[in-house]
């Protein structure tokens, strides 16, 4: 399992390598929406542009990428997980999750 822990930047990005691909996340924070979202590049193209994140949801399901699962989890305590604060990323390798 891949976890990048997020930090309070409006404006992140991360790379891995999955299933022999570089993939890059880039997470955004919008204050007037107050909400995330995130981009996602297989290979340096863009696949995903926008995407609104939501916690406990596996991000990738109904893109069928071949990434796995990747969902973010609100750790700050107390946090509402859809408003600034720490939270992780986490990719499980195994698709059917």
């Amino acid at each position: 399992m891949n976890v990048f822990n997020i930090v309070d930047y409006a404006d992140q990005q991360f790379g891995t390598i999955i299933n022999q691909q570089r993939v890059t996340i880039r997470l955004r924070y919008n204050p007037t929406s107050d909400r995330w979202s995130f981009d996602l590049s297989i290979d340096n193209l863009p696949v995903l542009t926008g995407r609104r994140i939501v916690t406990g949801v596996d991000l990738l399901k109904p893109f069928n990428l071949g990434l796995g699962a990747i969902f973010a989890v609100a750790v700050t305590p107390g946090a509402v997980p859809r408003s600034r604060g720490s939270a992780s990323w986490h990719r499980a390798a195994d698709p059917s999750v």
